[in-house]
Parts: structure tokens; C-alpha cells; sequence
């Protein structure tokens, strides 16, 4: 019988990444005043890239071209760098060669040498360079712009050029009082009114943090805080307008940014498209050199939680960074982490490209601190080790099973059956005689009785104690066989048929656990209607009728079942 378990719920509630988020950039020096203008041709969009998310040789070759143009006294050696280079420049680049320019035709009284000045910006080189740094404005942080918009007035570039500097460092200015004001809002509302009010005024940063915070205040119970209509929000038109600006401005975030908008779509199960969702993972993919593990672990939880299959450049680029970082990520950033890629386990057959890799070193950094997580981090942890096929050292289990135990009463519904199941999938029958296991058991036991317990979390649980050959207590097994079989004579909710054909197989294999009389008529009434409804597969029905005597089951009554 396969041995694969219920799926589990959309995410681990208490286990969902919180991302930081991302401040506004620092102040920098007072710009000079403007001198008298100079010709300038009209430029045209180049895109560049910046260090910190240039590849490994692009970043060498941009930091030698940044330490010869900072090396660089005159304007024509600035100009020399750009004919030679400028195919390979970035945005610090590109703007430091400006303000290098800019330098170098001031005096020492500050004021612009206009012949030579004439000369430099006639130049077609510099009308190249002038092209790029306009390409690059969006990946300018507040000193680059502060730069440009100096460099553009010293040089006395047309009003177009100097105005446009002017504008793109007030906004900026106006950006970062925004996202003091949306870091402190408290009310969907509020948030959604500056949205209509100041649409032009939000930066990546911004929209990113409006959004998390949205998602934030619309499902996380917050002190004083009202509930939110999560539904409602998303189709509100001023929530679809900041949703469009999300799209484009995808391109200028910052991997944290991107966690934050993939956290909050997650949240909120918004219905994104997958041109966003494709768009979101490959920027993420792009800027993960610069990724933290909590930044890592949001965006790939908030995919797998979106459904989303992961590209083999995202895969690849997390695998890298992950093996970089390991030693730094926490519980939370683990077990997300590990989560995801279990979902993908089961998507794919042998589960995400590069996942060993990951799975083994997040595996061991887990055991070495298992004290600092959490029961409901360990039966998560449990449960993703589980789907994950991860090998595991004597006795990593009972660890991750005993602190899962120690307060039993933290783990919600999901986690507890998941556990007892992750347990049976990779535990021996010492594990399953432990006392941290009949904890458990008797816990599921309980909450089956009050019908708290899913019903195929509860074919789960007996069947690992089949899969573990355990006795439950006198009484525990019925509850959860009533708690499983509940609507078997006529009860409007079908049961699935590996549910079904689970809980058989377990009390099979449990000594001494056979199933009470109303249990049997409640099996072969539910087999009766999967079969009717053509719910009952082939592989199903031969492990029905394998297991119908050992569970007690009438053989020949199940035969007739199976094939009426």
C-alpha cells in the first residue's frame, strides 16, 4: 500500500517567515550649485546591472573598471575608460564616471571650465555614458542620485537632464517619509489611501512593504487591529492598482523585496498569474547571491505555497547560496525551506533538481540545534523529512520525535497525525514502543473522539501503527477508526479510497486490533460507494482484499464489493 500521507495544509502556520522589511536608502552630501547649459543628445535606454547582482566575473571586471575610473585625474582618461569598457559597466559605474567627469573639469574655486566642458560633453562617448546612467536610475540608491544630480548641473546638461536629477532625488526624499508611513499603518485602509493619493511617489521598496503589510494586516490577528476581508481587499481597484505596479517594478527589487511580495501573495493566496510568479522566481534567482537564509527560505516556502514549479536557475542559484549560508539558518528558515521542497517531492518524481544538496545540509544543521525548535517546528520537521526520502543517522528521529512530544498540546490537528505518519514512514518499532510516540497516539486519540481529527489524518495515524507493528491503547484505536469511517451508512461525506484502503492495511498489522462490527459494516459501505462512483483503483481494491482478514473483515463479503 502506498505509503504516501495526506497533503499537508497550505503552510505551517506558526512557522511562516516574517521577512524584514527593506528600509529606504541613506542621505548623502548637498549637491553644488548649477552652472550655464552645454548640448546634449537625447539618450536611449541601455540596461545595466549593479555589484552586488552582477555574476561572480562580472563583479571582478566592474570593480576594476570602478577602481580606474576612481584612479582617474583628467575627464578624457574617464572618457578613454568608457570607449574601452562600457559594454561592461554597472549602474555605480556608469554614474561614478559622470561625477568623475564632472570633477575633473572643476577648478579649484569651483566653478566649471566651459571650453574644455564643451569639448567632453560633444564627445559621443559621453553622450554614450550620459545613455546608460539614464538606464541605471532605477538601480541608483540615494548617493548615486545625489551624484547625478550634481554631476548634470556642473556640467549644465540640458533642463531636461537636470530637472529629471532634481525630480528623482525629491522623490526619493518623499519615498522614504512614505515608508516610515506605511511601516507604521495599522489599517488596510490607510495603506490602500496612499496608494490613490501618492501612486507616483512609491519606489520597489515601497511597493514591496505596501503590500506585505497589507497581507499582514489582513490575516495575522493583531492587537487592536479589526478583521480584514482578505477577499474583498484583493479586488479592490486600489489594491489592483499596487498590484500593477508589483509587475513593474519586479525587474528594480531587491531580493528582499521579492520576499516580501512572494510572502504576502502566499498570505493572502492571491490568484497570481503565472507571468508574475515566473517573474517574482527569476528575480529572486538573480539577486540570491545577496540572499539571507530568512530571505531564501520566504521565497521558496511562498512558491511551493503558490504552486508554483520552480525554474532549474532558481533551483541551482538557492542550492549555491544555500551551501554558503547553511550554518546560518534558523529553525524557521529551515523548516520552511525543507517544507517546500517536500511539496516538490511530491510534485515531481525524485523530487527538485539539486535538492540533496540542500536537504543534507539543512538536515544536519536541524539535528545540531534541535533545541532551538519548537514541538510544532519538530513535527513539521518530521513530516518534510518524511516526504523527503532524507537519510537520517541512528536516533535523529526519536530527537526530532521527543522534543515534537514535549508539549503536545502546541501542535494543531495537521502536525500532530503528520508526525505519528512521518514516524511510521521512517521510524522502527522501537520508535513506534517510545513514549514520546504513545504520547502522540494518545493525543490523536483524543482529538479523534471530538472529531477535531481529519479524517485522513487519522488513516494516517493507524496506518504508521500498523507500519510499526504498535498496539494503541484499549480505545484509542476505535476512536480513530470512528473518526475515519463517520458517514459510512449514508453519510453525505465520501471517504478516499487510500484513507480507506490505509486504515485497513494498519489494523491488519496491529496485534491483537481487530475492527467492531459497526467498523465493518462501515468499510464495506464506503468500498460499496467508491466503487459505485468509480473512485476505487485496481492497486486499491488488491490491497483491500489482501488485508480484509487480518482486519477482521469478512474476504468474500469484500470480494463481492469489489466487484459488483
Amino acid at each position: 500500500v502506498s505509503s504516501a500521507p495526506p497533503a499537508l495544509a497550505t503552510a505551517a502556520r506558526e512557522t511562516e517567515p516574517e521577512p524584514a522589511v527593506a528600509a529606504a536608502p541613506a542621505t548623502s552630501a548637498k549637491p553644488a550649485k548649477p552652472a550655464q547649459p552645454a548640448k546634449l543628445a537625447k539618450p536611449a535606454a541601455q540596461p545595466q546591472d549593479v555589484y552586488m547582482t552582477a555574476p561572480r566575473e562580472a563583479k571582478k571586471v566592474q570593480l576594476k573598471i570602478q577602481d580606474a575610473i576612481l584612479g582617474a585625474e583628467d575627464a578624457n582618461v574617464v572618457l578613454g575608460i568608457v570607449g574601452d569598457s562600457g559594454e561592461h559597466f554597472s549602474a555605480i559605474n556608469s554614474v561614478t564616471a559622470v561625477y568623475r567627469i564632472a570633477r575633473g573639469l572643476t577648478s579649484r574655486a569651483g566653478r566649471l571650465r566651459r571650453k574644455e566642458a564643451a569639448f567632453v560633453t560633444a564627445d559621443p562617448r559621453f553622450t554614450r555614458l550620459i545613455e546608460m546612467v539614464e538606464a541605471s536610475v532605477p538601480q541608483l540608491d540615494k548617493v548615486g542620485l545625489e551624484n547625478r544630480k550634481w554631476a548634470y548641473h556642473k556640467l549644465v546638461l540640458p533642463s531636461e537632464y537636470r530637472s529629471k536629477a532634481a525630480f528623482s532625488v525629491r522623490l526619493l526624499d518623499r519615498a522614504k517619509d512614505l515608508q516610515g508611513e506605511l511601516m507604521d499603518a495599522t489599517d488596510v485602509e490607510d495603506i490602500l489611501l496612499m496608494v490613490e493619493d501618492q501612486a507616483e511617489v512609491f519606489n520597489k521598496v515601497n511597493v514591496s512593504t505596501a503590500v506585505h503589510r497589507v497581507a499582514r494586516l489582513a490575516t495575522t490577528n493583531m492587537p487592536g487591529v479589526g478583521a480584514v476581508d482578505a477577499k474583498a481587499v484583493m479586488k479592490d481597484v486600489r489594491f489592483v492598482m499596487l498590484m500593477t505596479m508589483v509587475e513593474k517594478k519586479v525587474d528594480e527589487m531587491a531580493v528582499v523585496s521579492v520576499s516580501n511580495v512572494l510572502w504576502a501573495l502566499a498570505r493572502l493566496h492571491y490568484p497570481a498569474s503565472a507571468m508574475l510568479t515566473d517573474a517574482l522566481a527569476a528575480r529572486a534567482a538573480h539577486e540570491c547571491k545577496s540572499a539571507e537564509p530568512r530571505h531564501l527560505s520566504t521565497v521558496m516556502w511562498a512558491l511551493a505555497v503558490l504552486d508554483h514549479e520552480p525554474r532549474s536557475k532558481l533551483l541551482a542559484a538557492v542550492a549555491e547560496r544555500t551551501a554558503d549560508t547553511a550554518h546560518n539558518f534558523r529553525a524557521p528558515d529551515i523548516v520552511n525551506m525543507l517544507w517546500a521542497y517536500a511539496r516538490w517531492h511530491r510534485m515531481a518524481p525524485g523530487g527538485a533538481p539539486g535538492s540533496a544538496e540542500v536537504v543534507a545540509a539543512l538536515s544536519s544543521n536541524a539535528l545540531a540545534s534541535l533545541a532551538s525548535f519548537t514541538p510544532y517546528q519538530c513535527a513539521n520537521l518530521a513530516w518534510s523529512l518524511a516526504m523527503l526520502e532524507a537519510p537520517l543517522p541512528p536516533r535523529a528521529l526519536g530527537m526530532i520525535l521527543d522534543r515534537a512530544a514535549s508539549e503536545p498540546t502546541q501542535l494543531d490537528n495537521t502536525a500532530l497525525t503528520h508526525t505519528l505518519w512521518a514516524v511510521g514512514v521512517k521510524g522502527t518499532k522501537m520508535d513506534g514502543n517510545s513514549g514520546s510516540f504513545q504520547t502522540l497516539l494518545a493525543e490523536s486519540a483524543k482529538r479523534a473522539l471530538a472529531k477535531k481529527v481529519g479524517r485522513t489524518g487519522a488513516a494516517g495515524v493507524i496506518w504508521a501503527c500498523g507500519r510499526l507493528q504498535v498496539t494503541p491503547r484499549p480505545g484509542d484505536s476505535d476512536a480513530l477508526l470512528s473518526r475515519l469511517l463517520d458517514g459510512g451508512k449514508g453519510g453525505a461525506k465520501a471517504l478516499e479510497s487510500q484513507a480507506l484502503v490505509h486504515a485497513v492495511w494498519g489494523v491488519c498489522h496491529m496485534d491483537g486490533v481487530q475492527m467492531s462490527e459497526a467498523h465493518r459494516e462501515s468499510v464495506l459501505s464506503h468500498t460499496r460507494r467508491l466503487v459505485k462512483n468509480g473512485k476505487m483503483s485496481e492497486s486499491h481494491a488488491e490491497a483491500l482484499r489482501m488485508s480484509a482478514a487480518g482486519a477482521g473483515l469478512d474476504p468474500q463479503a469484500m470480494a463481492e464489493v469489489l466487484s459488483s
